[in-house]
């Protein structure tokens, strides 16, 4: 990969790979948006409308722009990008990747979205191991609707962009995206343990939304009795991740979920006061709700497969349910 300003293609409009288009655009990158035949003509014509809460530098800024990027409905290796950015939602991606198989060429590939148990697995059988980085977008979310996204872009300190390689070294080109993450001010992070990080990861979301629809309130959601109760069902999940061969007490931030609960359960409240983690929490709950439904079963069906006995977790069952079959 190459240093400097880039040329950069992204798989599809959504709210992850929109966020990072339009910050790395305002750093000097070339963006071009690769969408389905048929949605070219209504987005050149009218651009994607960008709501963002942006709590960088210590502040709630709201901003409200008309991002306009370069929009094509097919690519090939050619077309002399310098890196494709893959942030589809996580039951597309089997879909998308011989497309990237057949037509990236030796472009390198970052695949920044959340990922199922097993889809790192997927990768390997369509692209090797020196075509693509795997990172996840903590430092961003929310929702979108047919003219736009409604985004936040976290200011904490801990709200990383995490990259990483599938081997575990710390290699140029992760330094080099890292630069370019860093350039457009999204928070990089280097790790070696990415993919124990995007599993146990996966876990945490999945029982937090099981925890949220048991709630049926954001305010009871905070609450000290819901998340405990989202923390123990974390827990249980992480038994899938041991019978994995992953150490979650090894991976940050999955380890202080340990700490007793008197001390994090007050701690994870605090932090969840914050009104940018409720618009993103409430975004990907609306906009994406088959694949939030899907992630809490996924994590249900391994608990039955490896035999591990999940209590907590599988007390949201009737709530995840309950929820979705009002949508």
């Amino acid at each position: 990969m190459r240093e400097g300003a880039m040329k950069i293609l992204v798989t599809g409009t959504g709210v992850i790979g929109t966020t990072y288009a339009w910050q790395l655009a305002l750093s000097g990158n070339t963006l071009v948006h690769f969408v389905r035949p048929g949605k070219k003509r209504a987005l050149v014509e009218r651009g994607i409308r960008v709501r963002c809460l942006d709590q960088r530098c210590g502040r709630n800024a709201e901003r409200e722009t008309v991002y306009q990027p370069a929009i094509v409905d097919d690519f090939g290796p050619g077309d002399g990008y310098d890196l494709i950015i893959c942030s589809v939602n996580s039951h597309q991606l089997a879909e998308l990747l011989p497309l990237l198989a057949d037509r990236a060429g030796d472009t390198t590939i970052l695949f920044l979205q959340n990922m199922r148990p097993g889809d790192d697995e997927l990768i390997d059988r369509y692209l090797d191991q020196s075509r693509y980085v795997i990172g996840y977008p903590f430092k961003a979310g929310g929702g979108r609707d047919e003219s736009g996204i409604d985004t936040v872009i976290f200011g904490n300190y801990l709200s990383n962009t995490v990259l990483g390689e599938r081997n575990g070294r710390i290699t140029p080109r992760l330094k080099v995206l890292h630069r370019l993450l860093a350039g457009a001010d999204m928070n990089p992070k280097m790790i070696r343990k990415i993919v124990p990080y995007i599993r146990t990861h996966y876990i945490w979301a999945a029982a937090s939304l099981g925890a949220y629809m048991k709630a049926g309130s954001w305010e009871r959601f905070i609450g000290p009795e819901i998340t405990r109760e989202s923390c123990l069902a974390m827990r249980e999940g992480w038994k899938i991740c041991e019978r994995q061969g992953i150490k979650p007490r090894r991976v940050a931030p999955t380890c202080y979920y340990y700490l007793p609960l008197p001390l994090m359960v007050p701690l994870i409240g605090f932090m969840y006061r914050d009104g940018g983690m409720r618009r993103m929490f409430e975004g990907h709950v609306g906009h994406s709700p088959e694949e939030m439904r899907t992630m809490y079963y996924d994590v249900l069906g391994l608990g039955e497969t490896y035999g591990i006995d999940m209590p907590y977790y599988r007390g949201f069952k009737r709530f995840v349910d309950g929820y979705f079959s009002r949508q």
